[in-house]
């Protein structure tokens, strides 16, 4: 008796999480931030990955999720990465495609989303849902070759638990997410070590070449 009673438990459980299943595409708003542009010409590569992203939930013990984020991920970093360069030369070809060259460009922006992570209110005990999101950023030289590789973490949350549908509470969260991304970046992307070091290097190769010039029309009778 017991065992034909926890079978239907879990039968009546399955049939509820089957019910409960939410359709999301992620919508919003990312004003363009304010920042000092640095002097580098850039461009960013989205891959079909990310613009064409979406997240599935799996796990059977928990309410089925079919979140779709590309047209948000998109949007989010055209509005931020063009703020980051004093001059924006916009979408780029694959970096690491074969034979890759990009002149006049000084700097290509990969962003690839590595892990995307949310908790429900029935599992946070809470009236709110939480979204934690991980980036691999690459940055390229205009010759294809790999300067930079580092990840990047952000976290989002609903500012309030009373939203009117669970779907626009996860839009919200998401949408967090990507803007504490955005101020992640817009503070700290020019204090990437290898950015930091090669627009060193580059800095006094210029030098040098112009007191190279220099000397030689001084030399000129």
């Amino acid at each position: 008796m017991k065992k034909q009673l926890s079978r239907s438990l879990l039968m009546l459980s399955s049939l509820i999480l089957a019910a409960c299943s939410s359709q999301l595409t992620v919508k919003g708003q990312f004003p363009s931030p304010l920042t000092t542009a640095m002097p580098l010409h850039g461009a960013a590569y989205y891959s079909p990955e990310l613009i064409s992203h979406s997240y599935a939930e799996d796990d059977e013990d928990r309410v089925k999720w079919n979140i779709q984020t590309g047209a948000a991920q998109q949007e989010f970093f055209d509005s931020l990465l063009p703020a980051l360069f004093q001059q924006w030369a916009g979408h780029s070809p694959d970096p690491e495609g074969e034979a890759f060259k990009l002149p006049g460009v000084d700097i290509i922006v990969k962003p690839t989303l590595s892990d995307f992570q949310y908790s429900l209110p029935r599992e946070t005990r809470s009236k709110i849902f939480e979204v934690w999101i991980k980036y691999n950023m690459q940055l390229y030289q205009n010759d294809g070759q790999l300067l930079a590789d580092w990840f990047i973490t952000a976290y989002g949350k609903t500012p309030s638990g009373f939203m009117q549908s669970d779907e626009a509470a996860m839009n919200e969260a998401i949408i967090v997410a990507l803007r504490d991304l955005g101020a992640n970046l817009t503070v700290n992307f020019s204090r990437v070590p290898e950015l930091q070091d090669w627009m060193g290097k580059r800095d006094s190769s210029v030098q040098q070449q112009s007191a190279d010039r220099g000397g030689v029309q001084n030399e000129t009778p």
